[in-house]
């Protein structure tokens, strides 16, 4: 098929998305589905095949997080209805202040994204960015986009998450260097698209006068008041939060330790499935924990909770069948061709590449892999850093986070943001991440020749 008019179809089903959901006021899931069968229609796919690849990429995407977000809500709303939110709320502002807020939620989103999956990690912790929301009375936008960079700066960049570690063994970049540069790559990034940036929107967009003089005292005791008589503590919701993730570290670090067949199925099932096991498990011992602070039966919480996110199941699912249709129409060879072909330097070759996958197939991990996988036999050819080039192309599934994402639906519909906002905060924060961090990258290829691992 005629390259350029892959690449004109690409942009063409883009504005048909957006201009559906923006002018039209479209339903999101109904758009993408549209557009996905729109794509295929102008590629001369086959009726038969069109229709699969719809349905699969539909299906493939509910495999992969249907089960996680299901769960992720029912253990969020336990933890709402039983208070327990509000007391790790209260605990947040006791210690830090909320002025300090943001950098916590972005260094927690930092910390949690290294050995947990970000789609989980962003549904078990985005419930303290509304509940903080509620009691500053500021816009719930500041709070998301420091903890969303956090999570996707070392989501796409510290091992052991799956993309970097792939690219690592790829380009065969020793796994201990490898780390530790990400490390000083992704911490200024996350702090500028997470934090700063996060402050600069909260002040944009706060515009509420009662929220500029409100005091920590009266956010304190807003809570106090609106929090039943007997409620858990604040210990409880970190440690119910923390309990997935902890579990899902387990699993990853104890088939090293030990190989014993045993330790190897529940590491299994805990970790398959982006975490299943560990959020089933944690969503049993938080209504064992919690259930007796709650006045309503387990099936009204679940119910509710799986209500709550029915639309997000579609969103999620269409966005899928849309990613599906941009794999078939093969725009990401196609770009990463046109790239190639240039005479740039490899490691900036190996941003550039990254970025385009990453906005043409929506996934970070797939846009890494296949970056990577561009990139070996060139690498093999000259002189270059494999971990320079390979930190170059994690930061590329930082680069422009657009809604061919499912990670973009999950934002704005959990945190009811319009379109302009998502792209404010997920796109723009993460944009911003990656600038910072190849910034880094580039001190770090300069001073390449003292600094160890990198001559």
């Amino acid at each position: 098929m005629n390259t350029t008019w892959v690449i004109i179809v690409f942009f063409l089903s883009l504005a048909f998305l957006l201009f559906g959901i923006i002018k039209l006021k479209m339903d999101s899931g109904m758009m993408m589905l549209l557009t996905a069968l729109l794509m295929g229609i102008l590629l001369g796919m086959p009726a038969a095949e069109l229709v699969s690849t719809t349905a699969t990429g539909f299906g493939n995407m509910m495999a992969s997080l249907g089960i996680v977000v299901g769960l992720g809500s029912i253990l969020g709303s336990i933890l709402s209805e039983s208070g327990a939110t509000d007391q790790l709320a209260l605990g947040l502002i006791k210690t830090v202040g909320s002025k300090h807020a943001l950098l916590a939620l972005n260094g927690t989103g930092y910390l949690v994204s290294i050995p947990v999956f970000m789609g989980p990690a962003y549904i078990i912790l985005n419930p303290i960015c509304t509940t903080l929301a509620k009691h500053t009375k500021k816009h719930v936008i500041g709070y998301t986009t420091a903890l969303v960079v956090g999570l996707m700066c070392t989501h796409c960049l510290v091992i052991p998450t799956p993309g970097p570690l792939a690219v690592a063994g790829s380009l065969n970049a020793n796994i201990g260097l490898f780390i530790l540069y990400s490390l000083v790559v992704s911490a200024p990034a996350s702090i500028c698209g997470g934090w700063l940036y996060g402050e600069y929107l909260m002040r944009k967009f706060s515009t509420n006068a009662e929220a500029d003089n409100i005091s920590d005292e009266d956010i304190m005791k807003e809570i106090s008041q609106n929090t039943k008589e007997e409620h858990p503590s604040a210990l409880t919701a970190v440690f119910l939060i923390l309990l997935p993730i902890l579990l899902i570290l387990f699993a990853t670090v104890a088939p090293y330790l030990t190989s014993n067949g045993i330790v190897g199925s529940v590491c299994d099932f805990l970790s398959g499935s982006n975490g299943v096991g560990a959020l089933t498990v944690s969503v049993l011992v938080a209504w064992i924990m919690l259930h007796k602070y709650i006045d309503k039966t387990p099936a009204k919480v679940f119910g509710a909770s799986l209500n709550d996110v029915g639309s997000i199941f579609f969103i999620l699912a269409a966005s899928g069948s849309y990613g599906a249709m941009i794999t078939a129409s093969g725009i990401g060879d196609i770009l990463g061709s046109l790239v190639i072909g240039s005479h740039i330097p490899l490691f900036v070759m190996a941003l550039i590449i990254s970025v385009f996958l990453k906005a043409a197939l929506g996934s970070s991990a797939t846009a890494l892999v296949t970056t990577a996988s561009l990139m070996a036999p060139m690498l093999a050819t000259t002189n270059a850093n494999p971990i320079i080039v390979g930190l170059a192309i994690c930061l590329g599934g930082l680069g422009i986070c657009l809604p061919t994402d499912g990670a973009f639906w999950q934002v704005k519909e959990y945190n009811d943001l319009s379109l302009r906002e998502t792209f404010i905060a997920h796109t723009g924060g993460n944009l911003i991440a990656c600038i910072v961090g190849f910034i880094v990258l580039c001190i770090l290829a300069a001073c390449s020749g003292f600094l160890p691992g990198l001559a």
